[in-house]
């Protein structure tokens, strides 16, 4: 039974510390990697496997030695198969069992599979076992230029990092599940963390004995330990605590206060919060690991000043989804797209920027997700680059945003409590959420999980022959809807926005859409002066490339590239230009071309293009493209906005479309500076819902970033001229922080 660590911060902490720390102010997206196996785990039948561990670590030696008592469920077969991190040679110290080895595989970490056999109606079994476990931190490529350091576990001078990766507790194949309570003896000065609560901590000659227990169903059993400083805050809900390497009060004090505020938000919205604790514990490297009731953060990611109101909530929300519920990996993975709606999301619409986070959400898909490349969510495992998150996470939130549009808040929050509270520590499948919802939603669900969860794509609207007439006393407004994507129809609920006269706000009907043309015929009390089909971003669809910026995602998420370089730069300058180019092809299928402006008459209009260097013969395709925009170029300086970046000091990144093909990228990335250029590589995917950036130096340092203004939208008609601006009225969010 593979291990389902929750690493969901890891892809966008690593990915914040390799665009630089001090360049980015944005708030990350719902991030991370999962390493959950596709098998997913097993349903529940019986009762865990109690373990009754004894555990003495030897840090100088890298090695410790563990006796654990394990009592299994009535009804375990006699004949049970177990894994354990290779060398530990378990041997077993109680009556009625024996053991066998089996065999031996390394897969990066050396397991050993053992079988267990029990006498009749021996139910209990102990083993003692020990050795060097020791995985030292490594560099790990990743798809779409993100890396990161890892370790499957080690003891260490610097700290303790053991979980389900390090195989260093048996996992039973025949009973996945486990509660526990360990004792285990730590170096004077040390603590020790783990999942659930601390019954106790003694302090001896030479030594600390610390006590963790948890005797909820897990799928492993945690080990961390350093010597930590510790602060604790008793809530509530639950106890916040922190475990820092460098004492900091200050610090620790804003995660306690906010700790306590999520934890209260979240009780409050779906079911009582499932652990004793929850922690915040700084670890020696780099890390954004989610844990149940702790989250493990590397020390330059827990003193970013966002994350404490950005990514950290995601962290503790996944106690209810993942850490709560468990998912039915086999069937698709429902809880990191859940968990991003009611954390990432839920934080901006309390800041009233819904609306601006489901469009990135939206951008992500159109930038990166072709019809060869889509899949349904019940594919959805993990992600593991760009396609994957944009559908797995992307697509899933929205998802759950229509189910509360279709249900309305109330029935929205009470189907959330009962799914909570029905698959409270069980695994939870796709089918699970489905049933819950579509018992409390009745017919308006009717087909709804089939068409989102079941099939790949996204539907993609028209809409055509607005026009408004006087009619009684109001006004009739007649359009025509059109679902315009391959394949059958969707059905849908449209929601269509109209600025009427005299009105300071845009009324909303609902237009339902079950084939692929729909007659829109409304009746208004007063003059339309504007229609605009889903200007919020309700809807999970296809955008036009006119509803969003231009981005550097569009142009990183392109299929076919062609990258230009200046032939009048320096040799040097146009072989790391040229080191940068092939950089964005690492780890995906891209067809990617490199040539000199002087090899090329044309810029083709049927693939993204990069312009290299500020001599680029190609540059006034750019200007002409943003000749729209609030942008301007010289020979030596670019102005945007109220910014100037000058040739001599800055590198400069600017994006647009091709003025021939909106739906190809045109991009410009400019420096007299060769350092630059690795950084720019390593940063550059880290900023793809920008449209423009400016660096300083060789690491370079980010001092600018904006997007610009979206265009005019296909979906919104002005039906009188000069009609006033689409306004829209403010929504309240779905949960409030205390």
């Amino acid at each position: 039974m593979p291990t389902a660590l929750r690493v969901s911060l890891l892809w966008v902490l690593m990915s914040l510390l390799a665009a630089g720390v001090e360049a980015v102010t944005a708030e990350p997206s719902a991030a991370g990697v999962d390493s959950a196996a596709a098998d997913g785990p097993e349903p529940i039948h019986q009762e865990p496997i109690q373990h009754r561990l004894s555990v003495q670590l030897d840090i100088d030696a890298r090695r410790l030695v563990v006796e654990d008592r394990i009592r299994l469920p009535a009804g375990t077969p006699r004949s049970l198969r177990f894994q354990l991190h290779g060398g530990l040679d378990p041997r077993v110290v109680s009556d009625g069992a024996i053991l066998k080895r089996l065999d031996a595989t390394r897969r990066g970490v050396p397991v050993e599979t053992w079988r267990l056999r029990l006498e009749p109606d021996v139910r209990e079994v102990t083993l003692r076992y020990g050795g060097e476990i020791h995985h030292p931190v490594a560099e790990l490529g990743a798809a779409y230029s993100r890396s990161f350091s890892v370790s499957p576990g080690l003891i260490d001078a610097d700290g303790v990092f053991l979980g389900g990766s390090s195989h260093w507790v048996p996992v039973f194949a025949e009973q996945p599940y486990l509660a526990f309570r360990m004792t285990v003896d730590l170096p004077a000065g040390w603590r020790a963390v783990s999942q659930g609560e601390r019954e106790g901590r003694q302090v001896m000659d030479g030594m600390v004995r610390e006590t963790w227990s948890e005797g909820h169903r897990q799928e492993e059993v945690y080990l961390i330990a350093a010597p930590f400083t510790e602060y604790r805050q008793p809530g509530t809900v639950a106890d916040a605590v922190v475990f820092l390497r460098k004492p900091d009060e200050a610090l620790a004090d804003r995660y306690l206060e906010l700790t306590g505020r999520y934890l209260a938000m979240y009780e409050a919205l779906i079911g009582d919060y499932p652990y004793a604790k929850f922690a915040l514990v700084e670890n020696f490297w780099e890390t954004g690991y989610g844990m149940p009731s702790f989250t493990l953060l590397g020390p330059r990611v827990i003193r970013l000043p966002f994350i404490p109101y950005t990514s950290y909530p995601h962290e503790i929300l996944h106690n209810w989804w993942g850490n709560g519920v468990y998912v039915d990996f086999a069937s698709g993975n429902w809880s990191e797209g859940l968990t991003s709606y009611l954390a990432d999301h839920l934080l901006k619409e309390q800041r009233g920027k819904g609306a601006d986070y489901r469009r990135e959400a939206l951008q992500k898909y159109a930038d990166y997700v072709g019809d060869h490349d889509d899949f349904a969510l019940t594919e959805f495992r993990g992600r593991h680059n760009a396609v994957t998150e944009a559908v797995g996470y992307g697509k899933t939130l929205m998802v759950f945003h229509m189910l509360r549009q279709t249900l309305g808040e109330d029935e929205f929050r009470a189907a959330l409590r009962r799914f909570y509270e029905t698959h409270r520590f069980r695994v939870a499948s796709w089918s699970d959420v489905a049933a819950t919802f579509e018992a409390i939603g009745g017919d308006a669900l009717d087909g709804f999980f089939d068409q989102w969860v079941n099939r790949a794509g996204a539907p993609a609207l028209r809409l055509r022959d607005a026009s408004a007439e006087p009619d009684g006393a109001g006004y009739a407004l007649n359009a025509v809807l059109e679902q315009t994507q391959d394949g059958p129809a969707y059905r849908l609920e449209v929601p269509v926005a109209i600025m009427l006269e005299g009105q300071d706000e845009a009324v909303t009907r609902m237009v339902a859409m079950d084939g692929r043309e729909q007659a829109v015929e409304l009746d208004l009390p007063a003059r339309p002066l504007r229609i605009a089909v889903d200007p919020a971003f309700d809807l999970f669809r296809r955008l036009y490339r006119e509803e969003i910026p231009p981005a550097i995602s569009q142009a990183l998420g392109a299929d076919r590239v062609l990258v230009v370089l200046p032939a009048s730069a320096p040799k040097s300058l146009q072989n790391v230009y040229r080191q940068l180019a092939q950089s964005w092809q690492r780890g995906r299928s891209v067809q990617l071309a490199i040539r000199r402006d002087d090899e090329l008459d044309a810029l083709p209009d049927d693939r993204a293009v990069w312009l290299l260097g500020w001599r680029n013969r190609f540059r006034p395709m750019l200007e002409q493209a943003l000749g729209g925009y609030a942008f301007s170029a010289e020979a030596d300086q670019v102005r945007i906005g109220e910014s100037t970046l000058n040739r001599s000091d800055n590198s400069v990144v600017v994006l647009a479309r091709d003025p021939a093909n909106p739906e190809q990228a045109l991009g410009w990335v400019a420096t007299d500076n060769p350092a630059a250029i690795p950084g720019l590589a390593r940063k550059l995917p880290h900023y793809g819902k920008y449209s423009y950036l400016g660096f300083r130096g060789d690491a370079p340092d980010n001092v600018l970033k904006g997007q610009w203004p979206p265009q005019a939208s296909p979906l919104s008609v002005t039906l009188v001229a000069d009609a006033p601006p689409l306004n829209l009225p403010s929504r309240a969010p779905l949960a409030e922080l205390p």
